[in-house]
């Protein structure tokens, strides 16, 4: 199974609240116009904004459950005619068609962990633009390089209270590779309600974890140019330890 499926009945608990990064994809979809396409798209937490904005938005996943839910958030808020949810890997794309402006939200693109695998999806999210066409890359950067240097601890990542009264904690436990630059994450689902006893879902991802030039260089040789670096969802620079590590690119 997908790693993804598994954590899908948890995502929308911990992440329905996360409205940071919204603004900023609705600005730059105000600038590119025309269709947009979200690669890694999930449960359509940032999908679902633009479409009520007016704005045609594709959506891309990988995990059929995450998709399930998004599909289902799109119904119940009417907005079919303006959602598209298609089943595929990023860098496997092939929608048929290009797109003036494409985003990768909340550090999904590190979960590709190997070189192969960057630069293909990199090309396929290229073949997908027309030339001038935005594409906004947001990468974790302080979180990261936080639980990197506090490898094999246990971080409790929140805890929230489930519509039907249950409530769920998630934990992670960050361990670094011995052989590439990348964590392998534990995460600790744990249900409860009053009445019964802790029930446990375990998953384990991988995040990569990029340097800065490093990500400019793949974005460089996939077609991109690369305009800005950000630090924020405020569009504040970049530094060392900014939280974010943002790339605004062009095709060209």
């Amino acid at each position: 199974m997908h790693d993804y499926d598994l954590i899908a009945p948890f995502y929308d608990a911990e992440h329905a609240h996360f409205r940071e990064d919204l603004d900023m994809y609705l600005n730059y979809a105000e600038l590119s116009g025309g269709a947009i396409l979200e690669l890694a798209c999930g449960s359509g937490r940032a999908l679902l904004p633009l479409a009520h904005e007016g704005y045609e938005v594709i959506g891309v996943d990988s995990s059929p459950r995450m998709l399930e839910l998004a599909r289902q958030r799109i119904q119940h808020e009417k907005l079919t005619g303006r959602c598209t949810l298609v089943e595929q890997d990023m860098r496997t794309l092939t929608l048929g068609r290009k797109f003036r402006m494409a985003f990768v939200a909340l550090g999904s693109f590190a979960h590709l962990v190997n070189r192969r695998d960057q630069k293909q999806a990199l090309a396929a999210i290229r073949s997908h633009l027309s030339t001038g066409a935005t594409f906004l890359l947001d990468i974790s950067n302080a979180d990261a390089r936080y639980m990197e240097e506090l490898g094999s601890h246990m971080l409790h990542q929140g805890t929230w209270r489930n519509d039907d009264g249950t409530f769920l904690s998630h934990f992670v436990s960050p361990a670094n590779a011995t052989d590439r630059h990348l964590l392998e994450l534990t995460h600790f689902y744990d249900q409860q309600s009053q009445s019964s006893s802790v029930q446990r879902t375990i998953v384990t991802t991988q995040l990569y974890l990029f340097e800065r030039g490093e990500m400019e260089l793949l974005l460089e040789q996939a077609g991109f140019s690369v305009k800005e670096i950000y630090g924020n969802y405020d569009l504040g620079p970049y530094h060392l330890e900014s939280p974010r590590m943002i790339f605004l690119a062009e095709a060209h």
